[in-house]
């Protein structure tokens, strides 16, 4: 059961003809600010109790908090029809600057901090000092790698754009808003969401797929660059090159190189064993499959929900796609979640799984369908909640001979 509240009021519940809007639907996407969009009839009781930018707009599914947030914009159709378009609470990071400050390792300023996750709680205190109590975040879970800061400075960016390119960008996480109670958190975090129970499956819930690799990010030979100009020449072995490769890499695609800046690093050893580590995943081709699929909870509420930043198993023997249950590693990621709140039927799920492979050829062949096929029937049969009907099981042997 949807519904929708501004500053507590009612603006949106089935259960009450006389507080309706029109077509509400959200959009939440790992790392963005989130959208909310609806129509709002001139006879609703609180149709000028929104205010822009000031009010609070909060969405629940039963007593789950799906989105909050702030009205941005409306506007007015031929038949006089409100059009409200609402933004998520990371959108607050949009409303602070980041005064020029210097922090790392190498500044002089007074109370710096020297690594990544200090240095973004940092921000956040920033942020915090600027704007209203409604608009703060408290440090919540950080768990993403520590990383020493040499030098990075702030030159009045807003808060939201640094931490894209400075941090989300950089360090592998996911920003998530967290209410305890009145409290706001604000986490950065390497798991967004729960591990589900519920399966992405061919003929039952998965709508769309679609595989494709980027070759553009291929590098087969770096030169890398320490802290003072520092090369692996004298570390190199007897070759003394400043630069490390990859012959099969090399074989399939040629000679590319680039130059890599390793900032933090001083030693000609340290150098050489960080430019193989980063060569590795320079010649590897990122393999994407994104999948669209439908949350079986719309239609059977004893199905656990899927919700944003879940992983979640997928089984498409048609597509050589087959989730190992247990193994986290082999879930999809749920990149991104669209909510029809007047028609639940066409939610919307949007799940992502990126695989580093030399070629093309080794995803293909790292699937053995015909040889896993009795397994993951019986585990399936095992997931609580869930059931292979016969009707799955003929149609897996029909395809797989």
């Amino acid at each position: 059961m949807y519904r929708i509240l501004c500053d507590g009021k009612t603006l949106h519940d089935v259960r009450d003809l006389d507080y309706q809007v029109l077509n509400p639907k959200i959009s939440l996407e790992l790392n963005k600010t989130g959208n909310l969009d609806f129509g709002m009839l001139q006879t609703h009781h609180h149709v000028n109790d929104i205010n822009k930018l000031k009010s609070r707009i909060n969405v629940y599914e039963d007593d789950d908090l799906l989105f909050s947030g702030r009205s941005l914009t409306d506007e007015k159709d031929f038949q006089n029809t409100g059009q409200i378009s609402c933004e998520g609470e990371l959108s607050f990071l949009l409303d602070s600057i980041q005064r020029p400050h210097s922090y790392g390792t190498e500044t002089t300023e007074i109370g710096t901090a020297d690594t990544n996750i200090e240095i973004f709680k940092r921000l956040i205190q920033e942020h915090n000092s600027q704007v209203e109590e409604a608009k703060r975040f408290e440090i919540g879970v950080i768990d993403i790698e520590s990383v020493t800061i040499t030098s990075l400075s702030t030159n009045y960016e807003k808060t939201w754009d640094f931490i894209n390119s400075n941090f989300l960008e950089k360090y592998d996480g996911y920003l998530r808003v967290r209410h305890d109670g009145n409290v706001r958190y604000l986490d950065y975090v390497k798991q967004y969401g729960n591990v589900s129970n519920q399966v992405i499956r061919f003929g039952e819930n998965l709508l769309d797929l679609k595989k494709y690799s980027k070759a553009e990010d291929i590098k087969t030979a770096i030169i890398p660059v320490g802290k003072d100009n520092v090369t692996i020449t004298t570390a190199n072995g007897h070759n003394g090159t400043d630069y490390v490769y990859n012959q099969d890499a090399v074989n399939l695609y040629g000679w590319i190189y680039d130059k890599v800046d390793f900032s933090e690093v001083y030693d000609p050893d340290k150098l050489l064993e960080e430019a193989n580590k980063y060569l590795q995943k320079c010649i590897n081709l990122a393999i994407t499959i994104e999948l669209t699929a439908v949350d079986l909870h719309m239609i059977d509420v004893d199905i656990n929900a899927i919700r944003l930043g879940d992983l979640v198993p997928c089984i498409s023997t048609q597509h050589g796609i087959m989730s190992t249950f247990g193994d986290v590693s082999t879930y999809y990621l749920v990149s991104k979640y669209e909510l029809d709140l007047e028609n639940p039927a066409n939610n919307k799920i949007t799940l992502g799984r990126t695989i580093s492979t030399l070629t093309d050829k080794q995803v293909n062949d790292s699937v053995n369908l015909k040889a896993q096929i009795s397994e993951v029937r019986t585990e399936m049969y095992n997931l609580p909640g869930l059931s292979l009907e016969p009707i799955t099981n003929t149609w897996m042997d029909a395809n797989l001979t």
